[in-house]
């Protein structure tokens, strides 16, 4: 067992909704989003699973974020009141998702750094490696961009659910 992770698409609006009244929206984010059976449980539309490789994957891409604002820094946004859950909102998806179609694959590759990830700790790094598991990592990866892509697409935020 670990932390996985999921990025859901969501409405600013419902952004705004959590952070004015958590305890409320939080049952229903759980009922009808996190919730495999849930009314917008829909993975590869609205909802973006990545497994164990997540943090790996996230430092990746933080290292090639070549913006000036440095907008990659803080990839999965700013956390919930009282949450380890975090939210992106539309606007910042949109520059986020700039940044990240600009970085190649080969870029990703590069930027693996196993020394880099240990301090502060990533999250796995080193359990999963780019020896024995790059495949597995890479494929975290393009979920991300996916992710990112799609709500930009669509005109979403993203809520990123740890558990």
């Amino acid at each position: 067992m670990g932390i996985v992770c999921g990025l859901h698409l969501i409405d600013d609006e419902f952004i705004d909704q959590f952070l004015e009244s958590p305890e409320e929206s939080e049952n229903y984010f759980l009922e009808h989003y996190v919730n495999p059976d849930g009314k917008f449980h829909n993975e590869g539309e609205n909802f973006f699973y990545l497994d164990k490789a997540w943090d790996i994957a996230s430092f990746l891409i933080v290292e090639n974020d070549t913006s000036e604002e440095k907008v990659l820094s803080n990839l999965f946004g700013q956390f919930l009141k009282d949450s380890d859950w975090s939210y992106i909102k539309t606007i910042d998806v949109v520059k986020k998702n700039i940044v990240m179609s600009q970085i190649s694959l080969q870029q990703i590759d590069e930027a693996y750094n196993e020394s880099k990830m240990q301090d502060p700790y990533v999250y796995n790094a080193g359990y999963f490696t780019k020896t024995n598991n790059w495949d597995y990592i890479l494929n975290h990866v393009k979920i991300i961009f996916t992710a990112f892509k799609k709500a930009t697409e669509n005109g979403k935020g993203i809520i990123v659910y740890k558990g």
